[in-house]
């Protein structure tokens, strides 16, 4: 973000670009909006990595998806986003010349679905890379400019089988409606938060098919819906003002409250406090009118 440049920046060029690891410290609760240049893969560090929920205002600022610790930002596409502040450290990659312009080719006309995606990528051989060019960037005394330079090569390998799995993505089978049905019920009986895998296993598929399958038909990630679902739970349950915070929390699979609360706010800006004090303002005022 311009408004917030880093307080520490470390950049080691290679044929294909450079990788780089950075440090902000942010605000409380930070809303962005940026619009790349370049294509760039990042990955948010421990103990302080940030989730975020994000849209893309001149696409359909109304859908917003989860932004997690692992993403791709496309060139030329504006997104907006809110994220929790503090200590914010990344590793990034940013692709420029032939190697960039190869991998844009694989999708030069990116999709509302697609680009949702890639701001969520659950992929552990690239999140494994990535570890391996931070650990590489992070050793002063021996690091090896030709190591970073293999690494971004195999980044961007990884990075261009993303692109076309979620580029074909939008052709293969989308997941049957008794499927949906089984996802949103066991979404519906609250408690902790169900896993992709006891998912899957529910619809009688792999954790892959179901990941494809359900972007297919729904334009999100799994992650997201799940997240979302949960968020708008508690909104309801918010504003009922039976139950403690605490209680809600723990009704709509959040193990601990200051999860929920960030979630929470990632979604709607408000903490789950506020927005109850909200939401019960709103129904004082119209029983007034």
């Amino acid at each position: 973000m311009s408004e917030y440049p880093p307080s520490s920046r470390l950049s080691v060029a290679g044929p294909c670009g450079r990788a780089e690891l950075l440090e902000w410290d942010w605000p409380s609760m930070l809303d962005f909006v940026r619009r790349e240049e370049a294509l760039m893969v990042e990955m948010s560090l421990p103990p302080a990595s940030a989730d975020a929920s994000a849209c893309f205002p001149e696409i359909d600022g109304d859908r917003r998806c989860f932004m997690g610790t692992l993403f791709v930002r496309w060139p030329g596409v504006q997104v907006a986003g809110r994220s929790e502040g503090g200590l914010i450290r990344v590793v990034r990659c940013v692709f420029e010349g032939e190697r960039a312009r190869g991998l844009l080719a694989l999708q030069p006309s990116p999709s509302l679905p697609f680009l949702q995606a890639l701001l969520s990528i659950q992929n552990e051989t690239l999140r494994g890379l990535m570890r391996m060019l931070q650990r590489e960037l992070s050793n002063m005394r021996e690091r090896s400019e030709q190591a970073v330079a293999a690494l971004l090569e195999l980044v961007a390998i990884e990075v261009e089988r993303v692109i076309r799995r979620e580029a074909e993505a939008g052709t293969t089978a989308r997941l049957a409606p008794w499927q949906f049905r089984r996802i949103r019920e066991r979404l519906a009986e609250g408690g902790a938060a169900p896993t992709v895998a006891e998912l899957a296993t529910l619809c009688g598929i792999s954790v892959r098919h179901l990941h494809r399958q359900f972007h297919a038909l729904t334009g999100r990630t799994v992650a997201d819906y799940i997240e979302t679902t949960r968020i708008e739970q508690a909104k309801t349950l918010l504003g009922q003002r039976e139950q403690p915070i605490k209680a809600i929390a723990v009704a709509c699979g959040f193990t601990r409250a200051n999860s929920f609360t960030r979630a929470f706010r990632r979604h709607t800006g408000l903490t789950p406090l506020a927005f109850r004090q909200a939401a019960g303002s709103q129904t004082y005022a119209q029983s007034t009118l």
